[in-house]
């Protein structure tokens, strides 16, 4: 039993030291960005997370001098992920578009109907027109072929 706390001491002890014989500096900035766009109906939210992170170690040399100059090896890192990137669609701009193309598809077919009615009466009016031309052109014609009672009929050619 001692062996086996002597030992995990032991190991604690070589462990501890070799740790706190290692400096680092470990700067991390982190940004988040969000961007929503409204294209008619749909809302597209995409949201990155941009982490730039600058890693050190501190070196010293190994010589037992009180003040020693040190150097640092720095490693700089940029990362970027996606959080959130998602297309919503608008449910009051949706139904407000319903009902506004189902308004002009009514006023549209109201003003065809609209046409349609005129255009017959028109057609109404210019077949009475004719109608009543005919008339009047086959009373000429008679009234225009006959002759007194001493006259003698036209010859056609």
């Amino acid at each position: 039993m001692k062996r086996i706390i002597m030992c995990i001491a032991i190991a604690l002890i070589a462990i501890t030291t070799t740790n706190a014989q290692e400096n680092k500096t470990v700067k991390e900035e982190a940004t988040v960005k969000r961007v929503i766009t409204k294209e008619g109906s749909d809302v597209k939210i995409k949201e990155v997370k941009k982490t730039d992170t600058e890693s050190g170690t501190v070196i010293v040399k190994d010589n037992n001098q009180t003040n020693q100059e040190f150097r640092e090896a720095i490693k700089k890192k940029s990362d970027e992920k996606v959080l959130v990137n998602e297309v919503n669609i608008d449910q009051n701009n949706e139904a407000m578009i319903a009902a506004k193309k189902a308004k002009t598809q009514a006023q549209l077919e109201a003003s065809k109907r609209e046409q349609a009615e005129l255009a017959a009466e028109r057609k109404a009016k210019y077949e009475a027109k004719q109608a009543q031309m005919q008339k009047e052109l086959a009373e000429r014609k008679a009234q225009l072929e006959s002759r007194p009672k001493g006259m003698s009929k036209l010859k056609k050619d």
